[in-house]
């Protein structure tokens, strides 16, 4: 019977070639994006799935309450808050403290090396994550002062093939690391990564290091518990915050808890956390899985179209069929059958659509995609599922039409398309383009906030500027020297030395300003730079005046601020007030028009601005821009007179500050190619639906056209009920896109406003592209010789 089936099937198949090819094609597209985005959405919520004990895992994070602070969620806590959890929490199984330090020079055998993500951890990281050890002990590594972990990465770039354990590196003033461990590379869905981790066991328990481990004044700790069970998180959060009262903590710190499975979805307000590597936000996930649904929606009510539309077609075999005593449910599965090796067929398709574009899309898999699918059995059972199911659920409405022909009224020719069939071919058609208009709309909403972050006034330049990292203290005597030999060249036009670069978070600070009330606790964001850091930045003082290296008063008494601070202080003539850091009082003498040096996405926020000549690990360097090679080449030449056993890491800036759009842009690329295939996959079905609805109309357009109809009105007649679908379509989608639309705005504080311009150009792009399609096939029906479709039978 099933051999049968298939042999019935594959013949209706290519009987009907036109029909068939419009529908695998549809289909195709349509499995190939959502494979695709299936891949994406899977990668994204596998992140940091791997860990057996991950259902148990939180990290501690801080709100910090204070006046000056708008992005209050931070994530990083109290540092001797975790060894605390020891002693009082009996739900905490064990706790781990880490330091992130993302890129640091080690050094071996005098030879320089960067690291890509280096870390200070305790040993508890390799008992509490399944971080897989190559070579050494997870109970022990760690455990000893001065030790330290390679990932197997790491290893062979510093010493190739040779045995990793038992060497010695250097890292800034800590000498004499020994490795004890070799640890297998961190999967690409971790949201911590790390090369290098160094022990945080101090041999003297006096040091200064050891001291900040016992700290309750900072907020600077990276710290991870694991519960005995994730119910007791609420208790853990009280007993906490009793802790940290008991500690003379400020009252404007709150702990709390986050689950370890929300890191990397759930964190895009918290600022402090450059270790949690390529944050996303969930609604992108969402809306991901939603265009793939519906592109995958589209393509499946395009076969559904198309079958109920030729349903007068097969009436015939159905009659002669039911006759010779086919019963229903034989004719039901005989149709069913059909669309499932449809089904098949496109989806074999999509598998070698998707192969040919991986490479463009850059697919999160790290094998090919043939590879990736053998290799995961859950993928294969999950492929052949959607596949079952998309065939029953596409070929489910056309097979019960079919089969519930009655086969008198067939034979005896006085069947005619039913009138349900009709009302719901059209309900497809207005469903389909409602959604592939709200998505063209959302596109046009997308692309021109991502355009708006990426051209508003930034408050600086982040052209022609290359960063360095010099934080190194070996690199720190010699900086002038490499200074002044870069200011020499020609390709050169300036030099500065500066704490951090905007976009990397600055440092916060507890302070005193001038005028307000002694119960008020205010934190602002700071950041020291030298004399030259404003004019190379093009940063630009509204009111007062910048540093001035003839002024040694400057760097002990002094301070600038942004306009953001002097709004929040209500200060109308901010120059000359006073501001207490600590035991220091100085005196603020410029106030420097805001610029944003958090995520765009942030409210620009307080800032006080430090002058120091000897300023922080970075150095910037301005160059002439028709001479970017050329002053690459200069840099690379004075680093390697001035530091010759140090290797030479640059960034340009633009390209750093224009990561943190990263996961943005990434999500609009997705979000506007798929937008443009399900507009192709539902014109493709209005191609289809045209053509049969002209060739209904055969007899009748000749006609007209014996009785002097023109083409142009012919084609009209035809266009009309197409155009008044689409308008129905329009209606339903625009209320719908502007509030979804909305919603995705308010995750950003400076956004565009929406335009009705977006929705009527959105409008006209959908309507004009389904008369295109509707009027190809409207002027082939129109031209035919009116004398050759008067003989059509």
């Amino acid at each position: 019977m099933l051999k049968n089936y298939l042999k019935i099937a594959l013949r209706s198949l290519l009987k009907s070639k036109g029909t068939s090819v419009i529908n695998i094609v549809g289909l195709s597209v349509g499995m190939a994006c959502c494979i695709i985005i299936f891949l994406f959405v899977q990668h994204e919520l596998s992140y940091d799935k791997f860990h057996s004990k991950g259902e148990n895992i939180f990290r501690v994070l801080t709100i910090d309450e204070a006046l000056g602070v708008s992005s209050n969620l931070v994530g990083i806590t109290l540092p001797a808050l975790g060894e605390a959890m020891d002693e009082n929490f009996p739900e905490v199984v064990q706790r781990v403290r880490m330091i992130p330090q993302g890129r640091q020079l080690i050094t071996y055998e005098q030879q320089g090396y960067y690291t890509q993500n280096f870390a200070f951890a305790e040993p508890s990281l390799f008992t509490m994550f399944d971080f897989k050890l190559l070579d050494g002990d997870a109970e022990k590594v760690l455990t000893e002062p001065n030790t330290v972990v390679f990932s197997e990465s790491m290893a062979r770039k510093t010493f190739g093939s040779e045995p990793a354990i038992g060497k010695r590196i250097d890292v800034g003033n800590q000498t004499g690391l020994e490795i004890v461990g070799i640890m297998q590379d961190v999967p690409n869905n971790s949201h911590l990564d790390f090369d290098v981790v160094v022990s945080m066991q101090q041999a003297d328990t006096t040091s200064g290091f050891a001291q900040f481990l016992r700290s309750w004044q900072s907020i600077s700790m990276v710290t991870y518990v694991e519960l005995a069970s994730p119910d007791s998180e609420k208790t853990v959060e009280a007993k906490m915050e009793e802790l940290i009262r008991a500690n003379d903590v400020g009252e404007n710190f709150k702990v709390t808890l986050q689950p370890l499975a929300d890191v990397h979805l759930k964190s895009s307000g918290i600022l402090f956390e450059n270790y949690n590597l390529n944050k996303t936000d969930i609604s992108y996930v969402y809306t991901l899985g939603a265009v793939g649904l519906f592109v995958m929606l589209i393509a499946s009510f395009n076969f559904m179209n198309l079958s109920t539309a030729r349903s007068a077609n097969r009436a015939q075999e159905v009659g002669v069929r039911k006759v010779f005593g086919a019963i229903r449910g034989q004719l039901i599965g005989q149709f069913m059958i059909e669309s499932v090796v449809l089904c098949v067929l496109s989806f074999l398709i999509a598998l070698v659509l998707v192969g040919l574009v991986g490479g463009f899309v850059n697919l999160p898999i790290e094998s090919n995609l043939a590879i990736h699918f053998i290799t995961t059995p859950q993928w294969i059972l999950g492929a052949l599922l959607f596949v079952f199911v998309l065939g029953i659920f596409s070929g489910s409405y056309p097979a019960l039409l079919l089969s519930g022909f009655h086969p008198i009224a067939i034979l005896r020719g006085s069947f005619k398309t039913s009138a349900k069939g009709v009302v719901l071919r059209k309900s497809l058609v207005i469903f389909q383009f409602a959604i592939s208009i709200a998505m063209i709309i959302g596109t046009t909403i997308v692309y021109d906030q991502l355009q708006h972050q990426r051209n508003i006034d930034k408050g600086f330049d982040t052209e022609q500027i290359i960063t360095l990292n010099v934080g190194h203290p070996s690199l720190q005597q010699s900086l002038p020297v490499l200074m002044n030999s870069l200011e020499q060249r020609p390709e050169i036009l300036g030099t500065a030395r500066t704490g951090n670069m905007p976009g990397r978070t600055f440092g916060r600070n507890s302070v005193r300003p001038e005028g307000v009330p002694q119960e008020d606790t205010w934190i602002i964001s700071v950041v020291g730079f030298d004399d030259k850091y404003m004019e190379l930045m093009g940063m630009e003082i509204v009111s007062g005046r910048g540093y001035n290296r003839e002024m040694p008063s400057d760097q002990q008494q002094s301070i600038l601020i942004n306009e953001a601070m002097a709004k929040e202080l209500a200060w109308d003539n901010p120059v000359g007030k006073k501001i207490t850091f600590g035991q220091t009082e100085r005196t603020v003498i410029g106030v420097v028009k805001d610029f944003h040096f958090a995520g765009m996405r942030h409210k620009i926020e307080p800032l006080a601005m430090f002058y120091n000549p000897n300023s922080g690990g970075n150095l910037a360097i301005k160059f002439n821009a028709s001479q970017t090679s050329d002053a690459v080449g200069a840099i690379r030449s004075a680093w390697e007179e001035v530091f010759p056993n140090s290797p030479l890491e640059y960034q340009f800036f633009d390209e750093e500050f224009g990561q943190q759009f990263a996961s943005d842009e990434k999500f609009g690329r997705l979000v506007f190619s798929f937008t443009w295939l399900a507009i192709f996959i539902a014109c493709l079905g209005l191609f289809g639906l045209s053509a049969f609805t002209a060739e209904q109309k055969t007899k009748e357009i000749g006609v007209r056209k014996v009785l002097g109809a023109s083409v142009g009105g012919i084609v009209l007649l035809l266009s009309r009920q197409f155009s008044q679908l689409i308008l129905v379509a329009i209606v339903l989608a625009i209320p719908v896109a502007y509030y979804l639309m909305n919603e995705w705005l308010k995750d950003f504080e400076y956004r565009v406003d929406i335009h009705w311009m977006w929705f009527v150009l959105s409008a006209v792009t959908a309507l004009l592209i389904a008369l295109l399609t509707v009027t190809f096939q409207s002027v082939r029906a129109a031209t035919v010789n009116p004398s050759k479709s008067l003989r059509c039978q």
